[in-house]
């Protein structure tokens, strides 16, 4: 019974191909937590109804296990294309970055394959290459063969475009080669690699997040790890631009608006000093209306500042602008409401 249950263990291990864990650690800014506006200057803002905040380091590991940021990697990396060396026995031998042979297809193809597609391909020392691809077409499973005397090559099919192009970095072959690819669904690759990535906190005291992934390539996970916290910072340095880009567009907006009820209000200033004779009265009239045009200005600026926060109001509650940045630096005299708004910002 001993030898058969290591009979079991030496098949397994034979036919099963390792899994390696890699593990990294990211440092997040945490923000202000929720609290009402008595403690928090946060809670001004949700006292306008405007949004309701949360743990700021709680939603950046969201964002870091999101499946738009993980497809973002899976594409730019052609993780959903792997390459292993077909074995007779014992499982196939990935190879990612050391394959001979590059194999290519479009994310957007690729995500169109009914149930992916399976290549086989035999590289000659002589740079020959042989291909048989196996897909899935109108619900029914096409094989199609193919000779390239030298790469790169292209192969169209019904399913899209195939291309392969020759790995510079590998030395030349000392004997043929066989080949197996897999062409998946980015989509679907994108919940395997969710399922596989672990994003935690290091401690309930720390903002730094211990990100763990579980990969038969050790290599492959080391690099998606990099590439995810690259287009995470990638993705911060954007919504930075896109806040200085919708400030000015609300700024220029507010400019018109402004500009208008200006000449409105210079036009009907000069008709009633006209319809008055205002243009007549003694030195203290003068006074009198001077000391008035400071109580107008006045009125006019704390005027301007309602209308741009009831603006930013009718901006933050229109069902387009969900999930958009807030317009920063438009003219609010209200410090603690103008770090508010920053901070939102950065917390999407």
């Amino acid at each position: 019974m001993c030898w058969f249950v290591l009979y079991l263990a030496f098949i397994y291990l034979r036919y099963q191909a390792p899994v390696y864990n890699v593990d990294a650690a990211v440092l997040i800014k945490e923000g202000d937590k929720k609290g009402g506006s008595s403690n928090n200057p946060m809670g001004a803002l949700q006292d306008l109804g405007m949004f309701s905040m949360t743990n700021n380091f709680d939603n950046e590991v969201e964002i870091l296990k999101s499946r738009t940021l993980i497809k973002k990697v899976v594409n730019h990396l052609n993780l959903y294309i792997s390459v292993a060396e077909e074995r007779m026995f014992g499982y196939n031998t990935p190879l990612y970055k050391s394959t001979p042979v590059k194999v290519y297809m479009t994310p957007e193809e690729a995500d169109n394959l009914e149930e992916g597609a399976k290549l086989h391909l035999k590289y000659t020392m002589n740079g020959k290459l042989d291909v048989k691809v196996e897909y899935m077409f109108d619900e029914e499973k096409q094989e199609t063969e193919v000779s390239f005397d030298s790469i790169p090559a292209v192969f169209p099919t019904p399913v899209g475009v195939f291309s392969f192009t020759k790995n510079d970095s590998v030395p030349p072959l000392e004997e043929d080669m066989n080949l197996v690819a897999y062409v998946n669904s980015p989509t679907d690759v994108t919940e395997s690699y969710v399922e596989n990535l672990s994003v935690e906190p290091t401690s309930k005291t720390t903002t730094i997040a211990a990100i763990s992934l579980q990969n038969t390539v050790k290599q492959r996970g080391i690099d998606f790890i990099n590439c995810l916290v690259d287009f995470y910072n990638l993705d911060a340095n954007d919504e930075k631009n896109e806040v200085a880009q919708k400030s000015a567009e609300f700024i220029d907006e507010r400019i018109g608006i402004i500009n208008r009820e200006l000449g409105t209000a210079e036009t009907e200033l000069a008709d009633f000093k006209q319809r008055s004779g205002l243009t007549d009265l003694t030195s203290d009239a003068r006074l009198a209306l001077e000391e008035s045009s400071k109580y107008e200005q006045q009125l006019t600026e704390n005027a301007t500042q309602l209308r741009l926060v009831e603006s930013l109001r009718n901006y933050v509650n229109n069902p387009k602008n969900a999930n958009e940045v807030i317009p920063a630096n438009v003219g609010l005299q209200d410090q603690n409401l103008g770090s508010i708004i920053n901070q939102y910002n950065t917390m999407l």
